[in-house]
């Protein structure tokens, strides 16, 4: 019967072993779920939060195309975080769309801002840090790129 006594024990702790493994494991991939979804919601808030910014910066130099007579020459910087959440991000206007679009590289998360204006706007990109919006008189359009 000492025998049987030794390999209950030795099964017992083997086996609370491994509950205790698969519990800890279990633990660790819903917790990392949980960063990744916050993280992800994290980038999305700052994203909107600067896109709403650029679209303020192409409404104030629409406005001040438009009250232009002739020739305008207009160029806005604005200084933004060059990463968000440790992400990197693109800022593009979609012309045909009349929208601004966010996209951050890793996770990608995509926002998007419409825009109003009463000048045509340029099909452009700029990357996050120094966004520069300016008016191309060649083209007649507004512009992102970078500052």
């Amino acid at each position: 019967m000492r025998r049987n006594r030794a390999v209950s024990t030795t099964l017992s702790y083997t086996l609370s072993l491994a509950i205790a493994s698969i519990l800890v494991s279990g633990l660790l991939i819903a917790g990392g779920n949980f960063v990744e979804n916050r993280q992800e919601q994290v980038i999305r808030d700052e994203l909107e939060v600067i896109g709403q910014q650029v679209a303020s910066d192409i409404a104030r130099v629409d406005r001040l195309v438009v009250a232009a007579d002739n020739d305008p020459t207009v160029r806005l910087n604005h200084a933004f975080p060059a990463r968000v959440s440790g992400s990197g991000y693109r800022v593009s206007i979609d012309p045909a769309a009349d929208e601004l679009t966010l996209e951050s590289t890793s996770p990608e998360v995509s926002v998007t801002v419409s825009l109003k204006t009463r000048t045509d706007l340029g099909d452009s990109t700029a990357g996050g840090g120094v966004v520069t919006v300016f008016y191309d008189e060649s083209n007649d359009r507004l512009e992102v790129q970078n500052g």
